[in-house]
């Protein structure tokens, strides 16, 4: 018998066993739904619903459940366990994919609970928006409710939500690449998550720091953590956990070449993500199925299960996987010999890397971690000294201020060396992504080009002109990061520097008359390496958007400095345009996610015929405070 043979027999005796499970499984949940379903309209009807789609989160038919148990609170104004209805049917729903319905849901659920003081059901709203709003790549936003929901946890001591709110922050670094953050909150998560005897916890942490050590290419420990994981996720008999488990560890397979294992953990795991019906989980199976395959060389089934992981990704709006099915399409393509069509994914794969929904917000996220733990150590200390002054006289109260100012102190001077080492560590993490991306994929471009002139001799005129842009693009890409990582560039009169460089010569390509003035009474103003970043992206953006659209004779560039805020205007006499119209194009939501990574604010004057005015206002705070983790 051949070894193919052999693994098809494998595959299909997991199949049938897997579809037999979930069909016995689905049987027994209609039985018990049509049961609920028979009792007679009253509160307890309404609680054994409650009752069943707590346990049953695996059934993804229970939403008639749903139907009926808000029929029924209507009916029997049952408004108490309202908070409690809504959370649980966001999470149906998140479950699901369906993200924008989920977070309506939950912020619903949040009222609620609000106006009813259940700060139980509170917490699981904060929790879950967090997760939701992190599953769409809205990082600040995710901070913002699960800080919210962690500091209501540690006030009440529910340490089970503590573990959630823990889980998804470290979540949401592991997603911007800051993987030792991440390992630091997993390793906060897991005690308390033991203590509160949350297994469910314990396997997603252990899956976490796996991941966690896979990017950081420790793989023997990133098998260790995942080993554990599916030991927890099988004990649980938690399938959307052993499916997890069973793509990262074909991943590890995958990397050291070992496709056929990797491919056979990874279809165990497809029908499972099917049956859960979470789609950006399906999304995921599919793209891991077709590395697999390219990896093999069987180009045909690489194609499809690419195309249906896009299919499902551009469908529930999931960034990062459309953006793998989108890279893998180009690398399909290159192996077929495809460059065209290798070119189309590739530029495809590169818009979806500069739109807006991908932009990393991790200054937000830092400034909002920063703030809520400096909140809560001004809240302890508080405390502190309130009980100091009641337990004891003037002159040990004087003494004891006295050591806790040294204290803080040297606190301060040891938080912020650690903040230092650790915004280096982001900043090396940022570097790495912006040369995959950006360099990444113009080096795969030039590469496509030279093989189509290989091909095609007659339209080499367009493909050198072609070549030479993405030579010259990543030429920038390395000439912004060089002068963003050079220590001497932290002053004004560098960034303006800058700025001049970039604008002048595309001013001149199309014969604008342009005036810049930056003043030499702000050359010396010190900028932080965040804010200079995202000042000059900024810019950069406004004037390649107005050198592309406007049609413009005249423009300018000016800076001034009020009151300790540094103020931009670029301003144009062009066409202009309606910002209502336009409020989805990447264009302006990436000058607005950049002004408030740095906590900027930005005003988009414009209108049909009357030009375009961008008005950038960087708070003094933000020209002196270096942000860290």
């Amino acid at each position: 018998m051949s070894l193919h043979t052999k693994r098809s027999g494998i595959l299909y005796t997991v199949t049938v066993t897997v579809f037999l499970f979930i069909f016995c499984s689905l049987s027994y949940a209609q039985d018990k739904k049509n049961t609920i379903l028979l009792m007679p309209d009253n509160k307890a009807k309404v609680d054994s619903i409650l009752s069943y789609v707590e346990k049953n989160g695996r059934d993804v038919s229970r939403g008639v459940l749903y139907e009926e148990a808000f029929r029924l609170v209507d009916q029997l104004h049952y408004r108490e366990v309202e908070p409690l209805l809504f959370n649980s049917y966001g999470y149906f729903k998140r479950e699901l994919s369906e993200y924008t319905e989920s977070i309506g849901l939950h912020i619903k659920a949040l009222e609620l609970s609000k106006k009813q003081e259940n700060i139980h059901e509170e917490i699981k709203a904060y929790n879950n928006l967090g997760v939701a709003y992190r599953r769409m790549d809205d990082y600040s936003t995710a901070l913002e409710y699960l800080m919210n929901g962690l500091k209501l946890s540690e006030k009440t001591g529910d340490t089970y939500s503590a573990t959630i709110a823990l889980n998804s922050i470290g979540n949401i670094h592991l997603a911007q690449g800051n993987y030792r953050a991440a390992i630091d909150y997993f390793a906060q998560c897991m005690p308390l998550a033991i203590k509160a005897g949350n297994e469910r916890g314990i396997a997603i942490n252990l899956q976490n720091m796996g991941e966690c050590y896979e990017k950081l290419n420790i793989a023997d420990s990133a098998q260790l953590y995942y080993d554990r994981a599916l030991e927890y996720n099988k004990k649980r008999n938690d399938l959307k956990g052993i499916a997890i488990c069973y793509n990262s560890l074909g991943n590890i397979l995958l990397e050291e070449g070992n496709s056929a294992k990797a491919l056979a953990l990874y279809k165990k795991a497809l029908p499972i993500n099917i049956q859960l019906g979470d789609r950006i989980f399906i999304a995921n199976s599919y793209n891991h199925i077709a590395a697999a395959h390219l990896k093999d060389g069987d180009l045909p089934m690489a194609r499809r299960m690419y195309d249906s992981a896009l299919h499902i990704s551009t469908a529930i709006r999931s960034v990062t996987e459309a953006k793998e099915a989108y890279w893998g399409l180009m690398k399909t393509s290159e192996a077929e010999h495809n460059w065209e069509q290798a070119y189309t994914y590739s530029s495809l794969y590169k818009a979806l890397s500069d739109s807006i929904t991908n932009v990393k917000s991790s200054q937000s996220v830092r400034a909002r971690e920063v703030a809520y733990h400096q909140n809560k150590i001004a809240l302890l200390e508080k405390d502190d000294r309130n009980k100091n002054i009641i337990m004891v006289g003037s002159l040990i109260l004087f003494l004891l201020l006295l050591v806790s100012g040294i204290l803080y102190y040297l606190r301060n001077r040891l938080l912020e060396r650690n903040r230092s080492l650790h915004r280096e560590l982001e900043i090396r993490s940022q570097i790495a992504s912006d040369l995959h991306d950006d360099m990444g994929s113009s080096l795969s471009s030039i590469h496509i080009f030279s093989e189509l002139l290989r091909k095609n001799g007659n339209n080499s005129h367009d493909l050198l002109s072609k070549i030479e842009a993405n030579a010259k693009d990543t030429l920038e890409a390395l000439d912004d990061i060089i002068w963003l990582v050079k220590p001497s560039n932290d002053k004004f009169s560098n960034l303006s520097m800058h700025i001049s460089e970039f604008s002048i010569p595309l001013f001149e390509s199309k014969n604008i008359a342009f005036e810049i003035d930056f003043p030499d009474t702000i050359s010396e103003i010190p900028l932080p390496m965040e804010t200079r970043r995202n000042i000059f992206l900024i810019i950069k953006e406004s004037v390649n958007n107005l050198i592309k659209y406007s049609e413009c004779s005249q423009a300018s560039i000016k800076a001034s400095f009020d009151q300790g805020d540094l103020c931009f205007t670029i301003k144009d006499n062009g066409k202009g345009f309606d910002p209502l119209k336009l409020t989805n194009r990447n264009g302006l939501k990436n000058l607005k996610a950049r002004a408030n990574q740095i906590n900027a604010d930005i005003q988009i004057n414009s209108a049909p015929g009357q030009g375009t005015e961008i008005i950038l206002v960087v708070r003094a705070r933000e020209l002196t405070v270096l942000h860290a983790v």
